[in-house]
């Protein structure tokens, strides 16, 4: 009885820590979204992308193609009962905010498999979530200049890029398609789970018409792992391997769409459409430092792969969210958009999603060892002095960019 009396605490601590971290969180991206709306017209503050989006939710002719509805759909139902500013900030609000939870949920999820005081473990999970919601790169104060590296944000990159809607709309939806692909990894050779498929291919759906940059990371990242163990299992698998294929299907079709409305020589993207290929052609516009850039936006996970590197090999979720960066980086550091785009360093996203997500299992690896108490303090206190750095940063970038600063000019 006193033990579930002693849950029952715990679970209501949870729930307050939960309900008050995800008001005032939603409340502050909300104000955050909706001065961006505002001062759209001026840009003299909050500078961000919302612009065309705002045109886009009016049906209004812009410069851009957006053929990924989600967003859009969602605010115009918004807009039949207020004006497109608040439309679009509830929108892409509601949509971040349900990242909030389903994060909260995974990481819950993943420390109840390890160790004992799992209950506890929620008020943690609910605290590392939003801690995660606010980090980002490395930087100094006063827009710094060093060894190459000319902007805090532009070149590094930040897993919370707060200027962009369409990001921050996708994230519930990409964290499903994560989780979700990585438990499908551990089992689909021996079989199959059309529930969990079915879920699994919701949501990278989703994702991809919420916005397509995550989708190209995870969908090549797995066709890798996927090809990789048709030819280390001889294509015995290959039976498995095409019932999980069958999830991708309908994003394959959706891209198959977008593509021709994003890159294709006809869309808005100008006289000269389509994908080009280049090293570090865009990236070097940003930054004369890349492999300083890499490690001020990862400071902390690489921290944690320097501690845990058997990891890599034993668990599945930390090593596919690795492999997934280095695609993303990959992606980024050789691909760009032709045209007048090209300076928009649009496949960026996908790195900044890759980002995160390492951020995520970092945290959970470095949580895991804590539960077991296999690690020494003194390399358990440093790979945490690096996250509260980036958590720091990450408060200080935040609040730059709410109080109406620019993005580009941090």
């Amino acid at each position: 009885m006193c033990k579930e009396k002693q849950n029952r605490k715990v679970s209501c601590v949870t729930g307050v820590v939960l309900a008050a971290g995800l008001l005032g969180y939603t409340v502050l991206m909300y104000r955050l979204f909706y001065q961006q709306a505002v001062h759209c017209a001026t840009r003299e503050l909050y500078f961000s992308d919302i612009k065309a989006y705002l045109e886009t939710i009016l049906g209004v002719e812009c410069d851009y193609d957006f053929p990924y509805p989600v967003f859009f759909w969602l605010a115009k139902f918004f807009l039949l009962f207020t004006n497109v500013a608040v439309a679009a900030s509830l929108a892409a609000t509601l949509l971040n905010s349900l990242g909030v939870i389903l994060l909260f949920y995974y990481v819950r999820k993943y420390l109840e498999e390890y160790g004992k005081g799992a209950e506890k473990g929620r008020v943690w999970a609910a605290l590392a979530t939003y801690s995660i919601f606010f980090i980002s790169m490395l930087y100094w104060p006063g827009r710094p200049r060093f060894l190459g590296i000319t902007n805090s944000y532009l070149g590094v990159f930040t897993p919370n890029p707060y200027h962009n809607l369409t990001y921050m709309a996708t994230r519930p939806f990409a964290i499903a398609a994560f989780f979700l692909f990585v438990r499908i990894l551990d089992y689909y050779e021996e079989r199959t789970d059309r529930k969990e498929f079915f879920l699994f291919g919701l949501s990278l759906l989703l994702t991809t018409m919420t916005k397509p940059s995550y989708t190209l990371v995870l969908v090549s990242t797995a066709g890798l792992v996927m090809l990789y163990r048709l030819f280390r299992g001889r294509w015995k698998n290959f039976k498995r391997s095409f019932y999980l294929g069958l999830a991708f299907v309908p994003t394959f079709i959706d891209l198959l769409y977008q593509f021709g409305g994003v890159f294709g020589g006809s869309s808005k993207a100008g006289e000269a459409g389509g994908i080009g290929f280049g090293i570090g052609s865009v990236w070097k516009l940003y930054t004369n430092n890349i492999p300083l850039a890499i490690v001020l936006a990862l400071g902390f996970p690489l921290a944690v792969l320097a501690f845990h590197g058997k990891a890599l090999r034993e668990n599945t979720l930390y090593r596919f969210s690795w492999a997934q960066l280095i695609v993303s980086a990959m992606e980024w550091f050789l691909l760009y958009e032709n045209g007048r785009r090209f300076s928009d360093a649009n496949f960026s996203w996908g790195y900044m999603h890759g980002i995160f997500f390492v951020f995520v299992t970092s945290v959970l690896i470095l949580a895991q060892d804590m539960i077991k108490k296999r690690a020494e303090k003194w390399a358990v206190s440093i790979q945490w002095l690096l996250f509260g750095l980036h958590l720091a940063c990450g408060i200080g970038y935040f609040l730059y960019i709410w109080g109406g600063n620019a993005f580009h000019e941090f």
